[in-house]
């Protein structure tokens, strides 16, 4: 019986200024969570670096919510990991969608 799932996704073909907006992730962070009835243990991690780029985190009762930005390269990776039942798959694409609509690979893994 797994534990969770875990989807990681790959966006790409972003846009620059979406990928570097820390104000937007941090939105996207609380949209999703509010969309999905989780439970946020803290509120959203954003750490911006020079000269582009962000890293964020969101602590769930669930588990997470993370992304890693490449802005330059029009990419972020990011990784849903879900315990209890909740579908990883569908959260992953709300919150991508949420940052940009961009192409979006999930891979769902079992754990």
């Amino acid at each position: 019986m797994a534990l969770g799932k875990h989807a990681l996704a790959h966006l790409t073909g972003a846009d620059f200024d979406c990928l570097n907006d820390p104000e937007r992730l941090s939105k996207a962070f609380q949209r999703t969570v509010s969309h999905f009835n989780l439970d946020a243990l803290y509120e959203p991690q954003i750490h911006q670096f020079t000269p582009q780029g962000l890293t964020g985190i969101i602590l769930l009762a669930e588990s997470h919510i993370s992304i890693h930005t490449w802005p330059e390269n029009g990419e972020a990776a990011v990784d849903v990991f879900t315990c209890g039942g909740r579908e990883s798959r569908m959260i992953a694409e709300f919150f991508c969608t949420a940052i940009d609509n961009a192409h979006l690979d999930i891979t769902v893994v079992e754990r």
